[in-house]
């Protein structure tokens, strides 16, 4: 039986033992560091950290949720002194591949006092990988009867997404762009809301009466879709549940509502009237509530689009003596004319980063797809048939 002296003895060994292993680890050398977003500065999780290092050597490690990842010569693996290549990549952002000196070995500052100099601190930052610039949606005859395209902002890679002997028309995208709403009379002759994946794929109907529903408008957040039905006499707005359920009439006026926008935030709906006497842009609460008139001229206002930070309302209007593009701010103030051109400029629509807007022009001779600055400026044609291109929404 051990006396109390040589328990204590075995004691005392205990913090040594401790203490020797970590001086192992941190003598050993040790490379970590942070792997965060550059835009927001936040920890990315799961980002992969790998090198190949001056002896050819490679590792690869994965950053948890704080982002941190470590490579140390006591656990495995540790870059030879030298230039080490080194690679981070993580799923939605731009792989970052960089050359390091890594040397703790030559380093003359280390010395017990000052155990950080062991380790190699090497800090990462990715920036996210730029989503593609956003497809245009339009309406074309080219083949003989109106049917959904959509194309790239440039022009090109225009693709045809539905195919049947009637029309189909005014595509609407879904805010994460994965659905395409649009109004089509495939069904008995009358305008039915349908909505379709963003490859044509998915088609389903929403809408089911005897009248006309048509000109749907996703909200920003994607739950609901407002759109136009003459299903109670005249022309009103309505909305409902994406899914098609709970379709329920915002107005209730003598004269024409529809052609409709949401704001970005989704507490408003920009729309058009001839309650007064002549067509002009409206814009209501998201309930119904507070319906108030923006423009009053002697010319038909139109198709209003609401710019993505919710500063401007782009519209078309007859005021001129033809169609054009004018901008206003929400409160319906500084009506600006943007296209001043001969011909016929309609149906405006917002880029997502708001610095372009895209309408069709029939200057040309037939209505076909132009793109413009926010300004007015450098109006350029991206689309050429003898047939018409119409109703953009980008």
């Amino acid at each position: 039986m051990p006396n109390g002296r040589n328990r204590l003895h075995h004691l005392s060994v205990i913090p040594i033992i401790i203490l020797s292993a970590a001086l192992a680890f941190l003598l050993s050398g040790c490379m970590w560091g942070f792997v965060t977003d550059a835009t927001t500065g936040d920890p990315i999780e799961g980002a992969t950290v790998s090198y190949t290092d001056s002896k050819g050597h490679t590792d690869s490690t994965t950053t948890g949720a704080s982002g941190l990842y470590a490579f140390d010569q006591a656990a495995g693996p540790y870059p030879a002194p030298g230039t080490a290549d080194i690679e981070i990549s993580a799923p939605g952002y731009d792989t970052l591949t960089t050359t390091r000196l890594i040397g703790y070995d030559d380093n003359p500052n280390a010395t017990l006092a000052n155990l950080s100099s062991y380790w190699e601190i090497r800090n990462f930052t990715l920036q996210p990988t730029a989503a593609p610039p956003a497809k245009i949606a339009f309406s074309s005859n080219r083949d003989g009867d109106n049917e959904i395209y959509v194309m790239d902002a440039d022009g090109g890679g225009q693709t045809r997404l539905t195919t049947n002997g009637a029309s189909d028309e005014f595509p609407d995208w879904s805010p994460d762009r994965s659905q395409i709403a649009f109004h089509t009379n495939r069904d008995a002759g009358n305008y039915e809301v349908y909505v379709m994946d963003a490859d044509g794929g998915g088609l389903t109907r929403l809408t089911t009466n005897p009248a006309a529903d048509a000109y749907p408008a996703w909200s920003p957040d994607g739950s609901k879709i407002a759109f136009a039905s003459n299903r109670d006499g005249n022309f009103e707005i309505y909305v409902m549940n994406a899914d098609g359920t709970g379709q329920t009439r915002l107005t209730n006026s003598a004269g024409y509502d529809g052609e409709l926008a949401w704001s970005p935030d989704g507490s408003k709906i920009v729309f058009v009237s001839d309650r007064d006497g002549n067509f002009e842009v409206y814009v209501m609460n998201d309930n119904g509530s507070g319906q108030t008139n923006l423009t009053t001229s002697a010319g038909e206002d139109s198709l209003p689009s609401w710019s993505p930070d919710g500063s401007l309302i782009a519209f078309t209007t007859g005021r001129d003596g033809n169609d054009e593009i004018y901008v206003m701010d929400d409160s319906g103030n500084g009506q600006t004319n943007l296209t001043n051109a001969l011909g016929s400029d309609r149906h405006p629509s917002w880029s997502p980063d708001g610095s372009q807007i895209a309408f069709n022009s029939s200057r040309d001779g037939d209505p076909e797809i132009f793109v413009m600055d926010d300004n007015g400026t450098a109006q350029t044609k991206l689309t050429s048939n003898g047939a018409a291109d119409y109703a953009a929404d980008w």
